[in-house]
């Protein structure tokens, strides 16, 4: 346990406060994204819809059929009452009571839903996937949580496990991985020399905030922003862990409030995306500095 913010404590860790709001942001996600999955249980779920059991068990593994819960029957109430449990576990986590059951258990039981059917996942389903798999490995009831009264933690202190080094080493990677596979694209669609048109003036028209962007900035700003995208994903979190080597608070707010609003932007020009970059917004919060409660009202 490091004793102040700063140094390699502070690349390596996290302290209780930013976890908490780590665990009630990703329990809100999750609880949203849950009940929207009510309404496709009959369709893409059920013996009833487009892919019942007696199609999909023949072609699976003895390890598949064990590890997908939600394979052991195709009924609607079956499946209501698991999704139902889901539901019950996602407030727990928010509400912050026996949250090693409800992140050990919610992960289990989304990856279990995501086996049911294979064809509907997408990348949100991985990003629910990576952050409930590692809030395993969190104190998340360290603080602004119904249990945090058991315990008597410093919630300025930096708490350093696997899992927050495994955590902020996966968001960095991510990021990365994304902004350099846009900096290496053979066709050179991010860059200022994109031709014919820079990807962000093709992702720019979705919406009806997408289509005023496009106004304002036109094609020539689309193709000046382009080359950032890029650059912000590859060394956004490199930055943000410099500013916890160095202690500066300025550099990590600045950094997560950038890569937020990136996300932010995404969600409004482009559709079906707001779920997706509020989870991803979630990530972020494991990076934030000792005394965020007070810096933002929070505590």
């Amino acid at each position: 346990m490091a004793k102040s913010w700063g140094g390699w404590a502070a690349i390596l860790g996290s302290n209780y406060e930013a976890i908490a709001l780590y665990r009630i942001s990703l329990g809100i996600m999750l609880l949203i994204e849950l009940v929207s999955r009510f309404q496709y249980l009959h369709p893409f779920y059920s013996d009833s819809g487009t892919l019942p059991l007696n199609i999909l068990l023949p072609k699976s593994d003895s390890l598949y059929k064990a590890v997908c819960i939600h394979c052991y029957s195709g009924s609607m109430i079956y499946l209501q009452l698991l999704l139902s449990v889901q539901v019950v576990l996602a407030v727990m986590l928010v509400v912050g009571h026996k949250t090693k059951l409800a992140s050990i258990a919610s992960w289990v039981l989304y990856l279990s839903l995501t086996l049911r059917n294979t064809w509907l996942n997408f990348i949100l389903d991985r990003y629910f996937h990576y952050l409930l798999f590692y809030s395993m490995f969190l104190p998340l009831d360290g603080a602004h949580a119904i249990d945090a009264k058991k315990y008597k933690y410093d919630h300025r202190k930096t708490f350093i496990s696997p899992g927050t080094i495994a955590l902020k080493v996966l968001i960095t990677w991510l990021y990365w991985d994304a902004g350099y596979g846009k900096y290496s694209d053979p066709l050179q669609g991010w860059t200022l020399n994109a031709k014919p048109l820079p990807a962000l003036d093709t992702y720019v028209r979705h919406t009806v905030v997408a289509r005023i962007m496009y106004g304002l900035l036109g094609p020539s700003g689309l193709r000046l922003m382009t080359p950032t995208v890029v650059y912000a994903e590859m060394f956004c979190a490199p930055v943000a862990l410099l500013g916890s080597l160095v202690g500066s608070k300025r550099i990590v707010y600045a950094t997560i409030i950038g890569m937020c609003s990136i996300h932010i932007g995404i969600a409004f020009t482009m559709r079906n995306t707001v779920l997706l970059s509020s989870v991803a917004c979630v990530a972020w919060c494991i990076f934030l500095p000792s005394g965020v409660g007070t810096d933002v009202g929070f505590s």
